[in-house]
């Protein structure tokens, strides 16, 4: 009985040892907590989310080492939109979205700067021309980012852009999401 005990409680002390009492992070997911010091209620999100209702603010938040992650304030990777590659003990976020820093992957979908092609369409996640993201107006205007969107498609051999978002990232706002087509349906 008394072996036993000791081994709960070293099972217990091993846990509480790694910090917020939480196993290790596992590759391609973001958690984030209620509280500082990676405790309280935690939201964990794995790939690409484009909307994130979590019941509370972000007080921390912990990633696989060697990662990157998009963390922002609006739906859609719109607001305020900050870069995280380390874990954060003690910040006061409200993310409504997020998605992996370096593309996100799903098995036979490319990204970052590449594309999915198809027979008649191509879809950029990360827009990208001479190694370097697409900027769109800096307005922000829909008009605007519409039109260098269709440059973009045209530069690439399509005839317009079908549907494209745009994403703010310190105070930059790039294209995102496009996709090239022929014609509009």
């Amino acid at each position: 009985m008394v072996f036993r005990t000791f081994v709960v409680l070293a099972a217990a002390a091993a846990a509480l040892a790694t910090p917020g009492g939480s196993l290790a992070q596992t590759a391609g997911e973001l958690t984030l907590y209620s509280d500082i010091a990676f405790r309280g209620q935690s939201y964990t999100v794995t790939g690409p989310r484009e909307h994130i209702n979590m019941p509370f603010v972000a007080r921390s938040a912990r990633l696989s080492g060697g990662e990157s992650w998009q963390v922002c304030t609006g739906d859609s990777y719109s607001g305020q939109c900050n870069t995280v590659r380390d874990d954060q003990g003690n910040i006061a976020w409200n993310v409504r979205s997020a998605r992996p820093a370096q593309g996100w992957t799903v098995p036979g979908v490319p990204g970052n700067d590449q594309s999915l092609r198809g027979m008649a369409a191509e879809f950029y996640p990360y827009p990208t021309t001479n190694g370097r993201r697409v900027a769109s107006c800096s307005n922000g205007a829909a008009a605007c980012a519409t039109q260098a969107a269709d440059r973009f498609c045209r530069a690439k051999g399509w005839t317009l852009s079908a549907y494209s978002k745009q994403q703010t990232i310190n105070r930059r706002i790039y294209l995102a999401d496009v996709l090239c087509a022929r014609t509009r349906r």
